[in-house]
């Protein structure tokens, strides 16, 4: 298990991070509460380097879960979250032979030349504890066991026993004292785990324990050290495979980097100070501006910049952060608001910016498709940064509930571990009139009997109910069609490709209809020019065309049609497997809200779909 940020400060020479590692978002900065000085690329472990700040340089793990076995003889141990000690090691009696014969034969049997015991590595148990505040332990098996005989340490010694013939399923799997005889299967261990069934006689002192064991969350969070426990935690704990999905939900924060107004800034000037290595010291001097001459003196030893220009760009540059920042609320819709405002309203003729260059062509070009359309663009370069601030157990995260969250450290850092993708894409920008017209025409019923199905499943896992319109069910489907289709002109798989949808859903002034298309990678694969290539007129004419025909028909139709609740607890209409579903990483609604007929419609029941006409044509 990765250890908590505390950790990885001391994997810093004199806790000084590199600045080449740092990556420097202004509006993530700002909306991440206490604000953050930089973000941090995870180090790789490099055997060599020039700078010996990054050699040798790792990140920190500790070993969870505690409990191991060997799977020869079954003995199992509990080492300790530092241990390098993982070998099966057979307990002696004075004489020498083994304690437990019949135990450890298997392991007593393997000698080596010098007729020494072969000792085995030991093998992770597979069960863990569990609670939604995010808290984790070791499942106690100690305990568990011995529900009848107390456990005595340094006698009682617990074997894993698998099931015959290769049957691993959970009722054959069991866990025993060697001493006491004592064991039972641990597919008890799923059933009302942590409660407890008193004798009907009422005896509060006499308990007949059957498959249960009164157990408490002991807020375990073994990420931030040995002694991290949360007191009190009323929370209920749960039993899961280690390797279960809900053991971990990262809690990310994602942005497509707006760059910093610089006007009449030249273009050298601006890729020149945008370096990591350059930025990194720049930003860690910026409260001293007063060694800016010299610090800028130093950066252009081997360059022939003029150094007057350079500063006054750094400077434009540090101001124009802190009104962006000041403009950048702590709310996802507006934060998405003011992305969606800047892709629409760049500038196509300034390309002084190296991390966005966007290129608009007149919709007169794509013809047909100014109908459905106001804009689209072409975006030769982006970078996409993605912050973790946290995680969560159990339930996915929730914005209503951030009391769920664990942290990544014990005290808050001035920094957060983030990863930064260099890509392109496609941006549509939908007409929003024909939007609203469509809305007034189209026989919305069936959608809202997916909303309150979408609703319910959020209820069940502890989340707060959200407000979803009938357009986002329009542009989520559009963009998981086109990206389908895309996938075989472009170069790129279905999981190399994302989406990002600006969709208002609350009831405020804002207006957004539009996805971006985009893909991101962390090498220079994300933007080698076949996804905007396939946005030229000629081009997405074709696969805007082709993509409606598979929305027109699926191969599992009439079924896939005719069903107005299917997919994932009912939260799809008209979309499945065969036609409408992407790859888990390229969705943001994890293939849930998708409707065919708001694309194509559906004559049977009298569905009007937003290209119904283009589709006739």
């Amino acid at each position: 298990m990765l250890a908590g940020l505390e950790a990885w400060n001391q994997i810093f020479r004199g806790y000084k991070v590199p600045a080449t590692w740092k990556i420097f978002e202004p509006r993530l900065q700002s909306i991440i509460k206490p604000d953050k000085d930089f973000f941090l690329l995870p180090p790789e472990f490099l055997k060599s380097s020039s700078d010996p700040e990054l050699r040798q340089i790792f990140l920190p793990y500790i070993r969870f879960p505690k409990w191991h076995y060997c799977y020869d003889c079954g003995n199992m141990k509990k080492l300790s979250l530092f241990s390098d000690s993982q070998k099966c090691s057979p307990i002696k009696n004075d004489d020498g032979k083994l304690k437990h014969a019949k135990a450890f034969a298997n392991c007593a049997n393997k000698t080596d030349e010098k007729n020494e015991w072969k000792k085995n590595f030991l093998i992770p148990m597979r069960f863990v504890i569990i609670c939604e505040k995010g808290h984790i332990d070791d499942f106690p098996f100690e305990k568990w066991v011995h529900r009848k005989n107390k456990y005595i340490d340094g006698e009682c010694e617990l074997k894993f026993i698998e099931g015959k013939g290769g049957n691993n399923s959970l009722m054959t799997l069991k866990v025993e004292c060697v001493k006491c005889k004592e064991g039972y299967t641990l597919g008890e261990a799923f059933m009302n785990f942590g409660e407890s069934e008193v004798l009907k006689n009422g005896d509060e002192k006499d308990k007949l324990w059957k498959g249960r064991i009164n157990y408490s969350c002991t807020g375990n969070r073994p990420w931030l050290g040995q002694n991290s426990h949360e007191k009190n935690c009323e929370k209920k704990p749960t039993v899961v495979l280690r390797l279960a999905s809900n053991v971990y939900y990262p809690v990310v924060k994602s942005s497509i980097f707006i760059p910093i107004k610089t006007e009449h800034v030249d273009r050298k000037i601006s890729e020149f100070i945008s370096k990591p290595e350059v930025w990194g010291l720049i930003q860690s001097n910026k409260n001293q501006l007063s060694n800016l001459d010299l610090l800028v003196t130093a950066l252009l030893v081997r360059s022939r910049l003029d150094k007057k220009k350079v500063i006054d760009a750094i400077k434009i540059k540090l101001e124009g952060i802190t009104n962006q920042s000041k403009e950048t609320k702590d709310d996802d819709e507006m934060y998405r608001f003011q992305e969606y405002n800047f892709l629409k309203n760049k500038d196509p003729l300034d390309d002084s910016d190296p991390e966005l260059k966007i290129r608009k062509i007149s919709m007169e070009k794509y013809k047909s498709l100014a109908n459905y359309f106001s804009n689209i663009y072409l975006l030769d370069s982006l970078i996409e940064t993605k912050v973790q601030v946290g995680f969560t157990r159990y339930f996915p995260y929730d914005p209503m509930k951030p009391e769920n969250v664990q942290n990544l450290s014990l005290n808050s850092q001035n920094w957060l571990p983030g990863v930064i993708n260099k890509g392109e894409g496609i941006f549509f920008e939908f007409n929003g009139e024909k939007i609203k017209k469509w809305e007034s025409e189209f026989n919305s019923d069936h959608l809202i009997k997916i909303q309150l199905k979408y609703n319910e499943l959020r209820k069940q896992r502890a989340q707060s109910e959200r407000k979803i319109n009938n357009k986002l069910f329009l542009i989520h489907t559009f963009s998981h069609l086109l990206i389908n289709q895309l996938s075989y002109a472009c170069g790129y798989g279905s999981s190399s490709l994302k989406e990002r949808i600006y969709c208002n859903s609350k009831d405020r002034d804002i207006d957004m209809q539009g996805v971006l298309i985009y893909t991101a990678s962390g090498d220079s694969e994300g933007s080698l020019g076949g996804l905007v290539r396939e946005g030229e007129p000629a081009n997405l004419k074709r696969i805007v065309r082709d993509a409606l025909k598979k929305a027109i028909t699926c191969s599992y139709d009439p079924v896939c049609l005719s069903h107005k609740s299917q997919g994932l607890n009912g939260t799809n209409a008209s979309a499945c497997h065969a036609c409408s579903f992407l790859p888990e990483t390229s969705c943001e609604e994890a293939n849930q809200l998708l409707d065919r007929t708001t694309i194509a419609g559906d004559a049977i029941n009298g569905y009007n779909g937003f290209f119904k006409n283009l589709i006739e044509d």
